[in-house]
């Protein structure tokens, strides 16, 4: 050891770092390939991949393009979009031809009234309406009261009829109604029927000249 310190200088100490550099440096030399020295046997199977080729290299790797496949299976139905805007308003149309006037589906009316008219076993007229020819719709309404417990018969010499049962002081209203045609001037009355007896404090009749009678009498 003493041998080695006496003769370990600054100088010895370059010197032996120099040559080991160059020792080094000669071995890492040896160590790299020659160019054109590596071809297909030299490389691994798959040791080549896409991003080590160059594009321009990989683009010429690329065939034709192949056939359009067969179309795959239609989608679910996808979520209704929002409603659009409203569309601008569209211009009026013309105004179309005025239809023919209609004509008069009925007559002058004719009314009478009545009241206080006392109703017998027998027929008793309440009210009458002289009519000209023509046809008519008749209607009337009478209310009735008695005394006694008795049924009230009331009827239009057109045709229609109505009945009803008057209790003591508890008055009674009958509706009739009937279409009639006069060939000639007449008169259309309202009678009643009572067997206890009766007495009509109200009553009115109605005649309507019409064209044609669709109204069935009731």
């Amino acid at each position: 050891m003493d041998f080695l310190r006496r003769h370990l200088t600054y100088a010895n100490v370059v010197a032996s770092l120099a040559l080991f550099l160059a020792l080094g440096g000669a071995a890492f030399a040896a160590t790299q390939l020659p160019r054109n020295s590596v071809g297909t046997g030299q490389l691994k199977p798959e040791a080549v991949t896409a991003g080590k080729i160059a594009k321009k290299t990989r683009n010429q790797l690329k065939g034709d393009r192949g056939a359009t496949g067969p179309a795959g299976p239609q989608g679910k139905t996808g979520k209704q979009g929002p409603k659009g805007a409203a569309g601008a308003k569209g211009a009026t149309g013309a105004t179309g031809p005025k239809g023919a006037n209609g004509t008069d589906g009925t007559g002058p009316a004719f009314e009478v009234f009545g009241t206080l008219k006392p109703i017998g076993a027998t027929s008793s007229p309440i009210v009458a309406q002289n009519l000209g020819a023509g046809a008519y719709v008749v209607s009337a309404d009478v209310t009735v009261e008695s005394a006694v417990a008795t049924e009230v018969t009331c009827t239009l010499s057109g045709g229609g009829e109505a009945k009803a049962f008057v209790n003591l002081n508890e008055p009674a209203s009958l509706s009739l109604s009937t279409t009639r045609t006069l060939t000639a001037a007449g008169a259309e009355m309202l009678a009643c029927t009572a067997p206890g007896g009766a007495t009509a404090k109200y009553a009115n009749l109605i005649a309507t000249q019409v064209k044609s009678q669709s109204r069935v009498a009731g």
